[in-house]
């Protein structure tokens, strides 16, 4: 193999793996545009246990920090996306399996006191029938 083609291969192989696109992944590696869906899927082929070797290797690289995105999602200041990453958790470790987990929030919880008084009044003032059984 001239050290040129195969320059190229590893070319396509690391964009390939960044992409997940094989044209794309051709043309960017220098090979001719009017053929390269078809040498796209040729190489694809052809170095199909090279590029899962490096699709692993990225993914590893990774670990560390989704771990630590998710352990800072968990830890976030709203419920839904605590509950989200939660689920992800128990959901990748084999502890949720086909469930659905519905959670109804409070869309009055984060309101003061001031808020919620003022929003009885406004309800009170729209239905005056309802304004005798709280006077």
């Amino acid at each position: 193999m001239k050290k040129a083609n195969e320059e190229k291969e590893l070319m396509f192989i690391d964009n390939f793996v960044s992409s997940g696109n094989a044209k794309q992944s051709c043309i960017n590696a220098g090979y001719n545009p009017k053929t390269a869906s078809s040498m796209g899927h040729y190489l694809k082929n052809k170095f199909l246990p090279d590029i899962q070797h490096k699709q692993l290797e990225k993914l590893s690289s990774m670990t560390g920090k989704a771990l630590g995105t998710l352990e800072s999602l968990m830890n976030a200041d709203q419920d839904s996306v605590k509950l989200n990453a939660c689920k992800l958790v128990l959901d990748c470790n084999g502890f949720i399996n086909n469930t659905n987990l519905n959670v109804k929030f409070d869309k009055h919880a984060d309101k003061t006191d001031e808020q919620l008084k003022q929003e009885l009044k406004e309800l009170l003032e729209k239905n005056k029938d309802l304004k005798d059984l709280f006077h």
